[in-house]
């Protein structure tokens, strides 16, 4: 399937079932929370064969593994899910375990989303966010977020361009991972 992601160690598939369950377990309640948008104790095998069986097209998604440690745990993912009644747009969201947050993950992990989603026809990612989230705000403000709104208290509805062309994101560092990104995947960049 030429949809489907070359790199093994970065794609994900239903055989990740238990590497997203070990990473769930190693998220904080804050950050289960944030990407859940309400409590979540555990991930259910109905929501893991979600996560897991994916198409690479209309749902798509990177998962990020520690390398460096002989059981290869996740560390992180991005995914995204296409919208019906609105074809180039698609829900966005992205999980970094509380230890590796802060380091830039989930912006190479958007970076590699943003490829993905280039390719299968997707401009533009909505996410929902709540208003307390700083960080990530910051980081879709980088990217040239437009529109966030007031969804309801505590949680905003951003709609993030999907960069095409990274040359033209802000001198941010969200920006310089992206080129870089681009660079590794075979992008055209502009001088």
């Amino acid at each position: 399937d030429a949809r489907r992601p070359r790199e093994r160690d970065v794609s994900c598939e239903p055989e990740d079932a238990q590497l997203l369950r070990e990473g769930f377990d190693r998220l904080s309640d804050v950050s289960r929370y944030r990407r859940f948008l309400h409590p979540v104790k555990q991930l259910t095998d109905a929501q893991l064969r979600y996560f897991t069986e994916i198409d690479y097209h209309d749902h798509m998604a990177w998962l990020a593994v520690d390398l460096s440690q002989p059981s290869r745990p996740a560390v992180g993912v991005a995914r995204h899910i296409r919208l019906t009644h609105r074809p180039s747009v698609a829900e966005v969201a992205v999980t970094v375990v509380d230890a590796h947050q802060g380091k830039g993950l989930g912006t190479l992990l958007l970076g590699m989303l943003a490829h993905s989603a280039a390719e299968n026809g997707i401009d533009t990612w909505v996410a929902y966010v709540l208003s307390d989230n700083t960080p990530m705000l910051k980081l879709f403000r980088d990217l040239g977020a437009r529109d966030a709104k007031l969804e309801e208290p505590g949680l905003m509805r951003v709609e993030i361009p999907v960069p095409r062309d990274p040359s033209q994101l802000p001198e941010t560092p969200a920006g310089k991972v992206f080129r870089a990104v681009a660079r590794q995947v075979g992008v055209p960049q502009e001088a």
